[in-house]
């Protein structure tokens, strides 16, 4: 389901409403459920049921109950999109709650993201890197000639469709105490290549597209190693 599809099914399932007939907004029944979500999370109800009610798979009711302790709402979320778009799976559900990010204040930086990364939030990072086998993370800042060089590189390497990686861009002056104090960057470009929410690599400062390719081979090696894939 490509993006323009995904934004139609946002809207016929409620959670986005359509205002004046153009602008787009989090409809208010869905920012009611993530509430009622949030209540019910706050209470002695057994997440991992909850979980289950709305489709979630063993495989990724465990990553979903840990990543709750450290971002309730990220979990509340979930739960509310998986309510009102009962056809999306998993990994599309995790899609839209990046999407509806651009819907949140503050929206997360773009101008310095390469075009197939999506652009989150850094107290979004360690949800997606529990969530997906292999993920590659880029982080830049502003006025930064080894940036604007990296960035060129990974628009090359990832202009094609790299299906067993998910990519993930973060504007670092934002969350730059967390991004030292989890991962040990200190500065930007910074890029991850984390495999099974551990970084496997990292480059620091701008690099060529062949060095890029290079890691990641590795990390779907690494990853195929521990049956992540």
């Amino acid at each position: 389901m490509n993006e323009t599809e995904l934004f139609e099914t946002l809207i016929q399932s409620g959670i986005l409403a359509e205002q004046d007939g153009e602008a787009v907004q989090l409809s208010n029944e869905f920012e009611s459920a993530v509430i009622e979500y949030s209540d019910q999370m706050n209470t002695e109800t057994d997440l991992r049921v909850v979980l289950e009610e709305v489709g979630t798979s063993p495989e990724h009711v465990a990553n979903l109950v840990s990543i709750a302790d450290d971002d309730p709402e990220f979990v509340a979320r979930y739960l509310a999109v998986r309510d009102q778009a009962e056809t999306l799976g998993f990994v599309e559900s995790v899609r839209v709650l990046i999407l509806l990010d651009q819907f949140s204040e503050p929206t997360p930086p773009t101008d310095g993201s390469p075009e197939p990364f999506f652009p989150i939030q850094g107290e979004r990072l360690p949800a997606m890197l529990a969530i997906f086998p292999v993920t590659v993370v880029y982080v830049w800042r502003e006025q930064c000639p080894d940036c604007d060089a990296m960035r060129d590189a990974l628009e090359a390497v990832f202009a094609d469709n790299h299906n067993q990686v998910t990519l993930f861009s973060v504007y670092g002056p934002d969350c730059a105490k967390m991004l030292k104090d989890q991962y040990e960057v200190v500065g930007g470009p910074t890029t991850l290549f984390v495999v099974g929410g551990e970084i496997d690599a990292r480059l620091q400062g701008a690099h060529a597209e062949e060095v890029v390719e290079e890691e990641v081979d590795k990390s779907l090696t690494t990853a195929e190693m521990q049956d992540l894939l």
